[in-house]
């Protein structure tokens, strides 16, 4: 798990305590969207595979 327990309500992280929270923010969300996107890449080979399966043995009509 990602650990931000120097990051609370009411308590400064010091000198570029703004810059740093919008650098993590930024971070979590471009690793969000990896992780988004290696899903949805993943997900479409599955599907056509199974599309491919599926034609291959005739459950799939053209």
């Amino acid at each position: 798990t990602i650990g931000f327990g120097d990051i609370v309500p009411g308590q400064s992280l010091g000198e570029g305590s703004q810059e740093k929270l919008i650098v993590c923010a930024l971070y979590l969300l471009f690793g969000m969207a990896l992780i988004a996107m290696c899903f949805k890449l993943m997900q479409d080979d599955v599907v056509q595979k199974a599309r491919w399966l599926g034609h291959k043995i005739g459950i799939l009509g053209k």
